[in-house]
């Protein structure tokens, strides 16, 4: 074999390596929390437990999504409180959507249950 191959093929093997090394997939970071007229709401930890749930739960999380995002926040209880019955629900998302319903009635109570 000639030098030249050898470099050649070595060249090309720690491209190789190069171009795998930089394809290590990382788990995507969930966003921080909204703060809201100074309360904090978890809704980006919310969507992400429900990220691979079935399309009725996640009817009811974009329902609260909305009626948040548009200061409906008892729109947006109502639909979390819809979605904490279902029997569905795994335990940790259970637990996403009572920790924001928390916070919802937090909010609720600081700003009113309409945003003016």
């Amino acid at each position: 074999m000639s030098t030249r191959f050898i470099k050649t093929l070595s060249g090309l093997l720690t491209l190789l390596l190069l171009a795998c090394a930089g394809c290590g997939k990382k788990a995507p970071a969930v966003p921080q929390s909204l703060d809201i007229q100074g309360v904090k709401v978890d809704l980006p930890k919310l969507q992400a437990e429900f990220s691979t749930a079935a399309p009725e739960l996640q009817s009811d999380v974009n329902q609260a999504s909305s009626g948040l995002r548009y200061g409906q926040y008892e729109k947006a209880l109502m639909s979390l409180d819809h979605l904490v019955n279902n029997p569905a629900l795994s335990e940790p998302q259970k637990k996403a959507v009572t920790v924001v319903i928390e916070q919802m009635k937090q909010l609720i109570a600081k700003a009113g249950p309409v945003r003016q």
